[in-house]
């Protein structure tokens, strides 16, 4: 009898071997695992604007001409009451791999010496100028990924506005920020989000 516990539990402990063998193999079989990295590009975010780059500078000021045509009481290239011009914004966005949405935003400077410099509308890619119901409207609209044109030219018509009823510098003060010597100053502001679906 004491020959058959000890076959007995010698078995046990075979079988108890096989079975923690087994299932180390098995276990073994769920968990194997393979390494690898996917080799994706990241999307191009490279947005000119008047031939700078966004990511390389937030500044374009020295990029803005203004062009005052002038007219046979106001002399060409000045502003002066009543004065029409207008400048121009090139975005160049071969570089980019989104859709996106821009907003242009248009206010007189605070250190202007002129306060009554206004922006009275807009023309895209030379199309129909779109005259903002108040001045100073910002300018938005959303770029595609699938649009085929890669460039776009914001034209943006601004005056010196010496209605009476909208201005808020008087004949007074024209004259002394004439006479002051400082500029006139306009905040042009451009932003790009990339649309999010």
């Amino acid at each position: 009898m004491k020959n058959y516990k000890k076959i007995l539990i010698l078995l046990t402990v075979i079988c108890l071997a096989i079975a923690i063998i087994s299932f180390i193999l098995i276990y073994a079989k769920y968990t194997t695992s393979a390494n690898s990295q996917t080799d994706v590009p990241i999307a191009r975010w490279n947005i000119l604007v008047n031939n700078i780059s966004i990511k390389d500078q937030s500044d374009i000021s020295q990029t803005l001409q203004p062009i005052f045509p002038g007219n046979e009481n106001i002399a060409e290239n000045i502003i002066a009451p009543t004065a029409e011009g207008y400048f121009d914004l090139y975005f160049d966005y071969n570089d980019v791999d989104v859709s996106f949405k821009y907003t242009i935003s248009l206010t007189p400077s605070e250190e202007s010496s002129v306060t009554d410099i206004v922006a009275t509308g807009y023309s895209v890619d030379d199309g129909e100028v779109i005259n903002f119901t108040n001045y100073n409207e910002n300018i938005t609209d959303n770029i595609s990924l699938d649009n085929p044109t890669r460039t776009r030219k914001i034209r943006v018509y601004v005056k010196w506005d010496d209605d009476s009823n909208t201005a808020t510098m008087d004949n007074y003060a024209d004259t002394e920020s004439a006479l002051s010597g400082n500029p006139a100053l306009f905040n042009v502001n451009v932003t790009f989000d990339q649309t999010i679906a």
